[in-house]
C-alpha cells in the first residue's frame, strides 16, 4: 500500500548526490540526477520516486524508496526486510526490481532508503479502481487480455508459494514464525493497529470481526510459506499484458499462502462489488483461481473464507489511516466518519453477517 511521507525534493536530491559521491565513489563533477515527469507531477508526495542518474561511467533509470517520515499509515515500516525479500526473489528469477543500494542510516537524506532498477510497465489502477477506469490498461483491453493479466498474476503467486522456506535466507526476520501458526500474532498485530489508528475511539465492527477470527483460527493449515501480503493486481507492472515487475513487499510475512489468494480477491471485490460496480469482462473468478492455484501448488484452499474475512478486516483497518491522511491534508472532501464508515468497511460488514 502506498504510504505518504513528507519530503523536500530539491534538498533530498542534493543529499542523494552527496551520498553517491561519498559512498559509491561517483564523480562529483559529472553526476546528475533528473526526476522523471511523473515524480515532478506528483510533487514528490509519495515514498517512491523515479529518476535518471547519469555519471561518466553510469547512465540508468532508478527508483528511490524511502521509509516514511511524518504521518504513517502502518504502525511500523521495515525497509530492510523489503530489501532482503526482494534480493532473495530476484536471485530466484522472480520479476522483481533489482535492489542496487541500501542505506540504513536515516540521517543521510532524512530517512532510511534503498535504490532499485526502474522497470517499465503499467499497473491496473487503484484510483480510480481499474473496473471504473476506461482509459487504464484494463479498461482499454479486451476480455482475453484481462484474463491474461489475472492468469499471469496467479502464475507468479503460485511460484512464490512453491518456494521452500529452507531455500531462502530470511531467518533474521521470520525465524520465530517458520514452525508455528503465525496467524495468531498476525491477528494481534492488526488489533493493535486498529487501536492505534482509531486513537482510542471504539470500532465495534472491527472488534467483533477480531473476536470471531480469534475463535475460528484454523487448526489445520498449509505449510508456512513466504506470503506477498499486498498481493493484488495493482502491485504488478505489465508490458503487453505480461507481468514485468512484482512490487510492494512491505506487508509480506510468513504464513498460510492461501491468505495471498484471499487478499487479492478481497481487495478487488471490495473495490468493485463494494462500490456497486460490475467487474470487467474477462476478470477471473475466485473459484477459477482457487482451482488453478491448488493444481499449481498442491496446497489447500480449505481456509480461504477465514482469510477472506481477515483480508477485509485488514483492508478496513488500513483504510482508517489512509482516510485520515486524506482528510487531514484536504486531499479529498470526505464525510467526517469516512475513516470508519466507507465502502470497504461496509463490504466487510455485509460479508461478516453472511458467515
Amino acid at each position: 500500500m502506498p504510504i505518504s511521507t513528507e519530503k523536500n525534493l530539491d534538498a533530498k536530491l542534493n543529499l542523494l548526490k552527496d551520498w553517491f559521491v561519498s559512498e559509491q565513489n561517483f564523480d562529483k563533477q559529472s553526476i546528475s540526477i533528473t526526476p522523471h515527469n511523473s515524480t515532478l507531477a506528483s510533487g514528490f508526495s509519495n515514498e517512491t520516486f523515479v529518476f535518471k542518474l547519469t555519471e561518466k561511467n553510469y547512465n540508468s533509470d532508478l527508483v528511490l524508496r524511502l521509509a516514511p517520515t511524518g504521518y504513517r499509515v502502518f504502525p511500523e515500516y521495515n525497509l530492510k526486510k523489503q530489501v532482503s525479500i526482494m534480493k532473495v526473489l530476484f536471485s530466484k528469477g522472480f520479476p522483481v526490481p533489482e535492489v542496487l543500494f541500501y542505506e540504513g542510516n536515516s540521517s543521510i537524506i532524512g530517512s532510511e532508503f534503498y535504490i532499485m532498477n526502474y522497470i517499465k510497465g503499467e499497473a491496473p489502477s487503484d484510483n480510480p479502481p481499474y473496473h471504473l477506469d476506461p482509459d487504464g490498461m484494463m479498461g482499454r483491453a479486451n476480455s482475453e487480455k484481462r484474463r491474461k493479466v489475472w492468469i499471469d498474476w496467479l502464475f507468479h503467486l503460485s511460484n512464490l508459494h512453491n518456494l521452500n522456506l529452507k531455500d531462502i535466507s530470511l531467518d533474521d526476520f521470520y525465524e520465530e514464525d517458520i514452525n508455528v501458526n503465525p496467524v495468531i500474532s498476525d491477528i494481534e498485530y492488526y488489533k493493535n493497529f486498529l487501536d492505534w489508528g482509531m486513537d482510542g475511539e471504539p470500532n465495534n465492527l472491527c472488534d467483533d470481526v477480531i473476536k470471531w477470527l480469534k475463535k475460528n483460527i484454523p487448526s489445520d493449515f498449509n505449510p508456512n510459506k513466504l506470503c506477498w501480503g499486498d498481493s493484488r493486481l495493482g502491485n504488478v507492472l505489465y508490458q503487453d499484458y505480461k507481468a514485468s515487475a512484482l512490487l510492494d513487499w512491505e506487508m509480506s510475512s510468513i504464513g498460510d499462502p492461501v491468505s495471498d489468494l484471499a487478499w487479492g480477491f478481497a481487495v478487488d471485490d471490495a473495490s468493485s462489488l463494494g462500490l456497486g460496480i460490475k467487474k470487467l469482462e474477462g476478470s477471473l473468478t475466485s473459484s477459477e483461481a482457487i482451482d488453478i492455484w491448488e493444481k499449481n501448488t498442491n496446497l489447500s484452499s480449505k481456509n480461504y473464507k477465514f482469510y477472506r474475512i481477515f483480508s477485509l478486516l485488514k483492508f478496513s483497518i488500513i483504510m482508517i489511516r489512509v482516510a485520515k491522511k486524506l482528510m487531514i491534508n484536504n486531499i479529498i472532501e470526505l464525510e467526517k466518519d469516512f475513516y470508519k464508515n466507507n465502502y470497504i468497511s461496509n463490504f466487510l460488514e455485509k460479508e461478516f453477517k453472511q458467515i
